[in-house]
């Protein structure tokens, strides 16, 4: 009598549908901070927003021209306008901006952690194919010295790779960017910039913050003003010149004194510091001022400084 064998439909080894939900999961996460790069007459790459105030990390060879129009596509669906702001050619990498609201950067890790058969994802447009996700390990770490003397980190993966990849993220098991997806290498290795050398890059950069475009100094209130003021203060910020151009001060005015921001009161510079470090270029900023003692309310737009590293 042959005796029947019976099989189990539920599988002894549940790893591979818990790793398969990570990685669902890990793409959900990230996808918004990954965009497409679009240059007039050139096609498209890869972007990866490095700072919830607009600015976007992607190869130089992605928007190479100056005078090209760039727009940036979101998985929101929403297309935005952008500038070149930084570009380093022998790194191939460049720092571009869009103006938006609810932009989510990308976390960054730490590339010299990397080791040979970390695995690794890549996400891009390959072939203008939107948000494709590969996987692979790296396969080496190493430097090269170009033919200008510089020497030059790279990441080398057997993660999946085509034109439309540029400038898109190496991600790291924790979906944490350790490199900017460069180059394919020898027609089945692909290259990435490692973070480690974005970072030493961007730091090189000039520092850019949010300003109004005027000069301050800390004035004390009469005491018939103070009291009126809800809460009651002693200080204010005296206007004493200006930094902008015209468009962007609004309704500023040399001898104004400003009194709140955004409804924040202002006691000194670093209260208006600490206010303006919380909004992105373009932002419309509502002032509580003084003038010629009546209190009124005004718009000012804020606008991004360079100043030395």
């Amino acid at each position: 009598m042959t005796q029947a064998t019976e099989y189990s439909t539920q599988s002894s080894f549940p790893f591979p549908d818990a790793f398969s939900t990570s990685l669902t999961a890990m793409f959900d996460e990230v996808q918004p901070a990954i965009v497409q790069v679009h240059t007039e007459r050139r096609g498209g790459g890869t972007g990866i927003i490095w700072h919830r105030d607009g600015r976007i990390i992607t190869n130089n060879h992605v928007v190479p021209s100056d005078t090209a129009k760039v727009q940036v596509h979101l998985s929101d669906g929403r297309t935005l306008d952008a500038t070149v702001l930084h570009r380093n050619p022998p790194l191939d990498l460049a720092m571009i901006k869009v103006s938006g609201d609810n932009l989510q950067p990308l976390s960054v890790g730490d590339s010299s952690a990397l080791r040979v058969g970390a695995l690794v994802f890549a996400i891009g447009h390959p072939w203008g194919q939107r948000w494709v996700m590969t996987a692979g390990i790296v396969s080496s770490l190493s430097a090269v010295k170009r033919s200008d003397g510089l020497e030059v980190n790279y990441i080398k993966s057997d993660v999946q790779l085509a034109p439309g990849n540029s400038g898109g993220p190496l991600l790291n098991a924790e979906g944490q960017v350790v490199g900017i997806n460069a180059m394919i290498f020898g027609g089945d290795l692909s290259v990435s910039i490692p973070s480690s050398v974005v970072n030493t890059w961007l730091a090189e950069l000039p520092r850019r913050h949010v300003a109004l475009g005027i000069e301050i100094q800390t004035i004390e209130l009469p005491d018939h003003i103070s009291q009126q003021l809800q809460p009651q203060r002693s200080s204010g910020l005296l206007v004493v010149g200006t930094t902008a151009r015209a468009e962007y001060l609004s309704d500023i005015l040399v001898g104004d004194i400003l009194l709140a921001a955004a409804g924040t009161p202002l006691h000194d510079a670093k209260t208006l510091r600490y206010v303006l470090r919380q909004r992105a270029e373009g932002d419309t900023l509502s002032l509580h001022i003084l003038r010629g003692g009546k209190f009124l309310s005004v718009d000012a737009v804020t606008q991004t400084l360079d100043e030395a590293a």
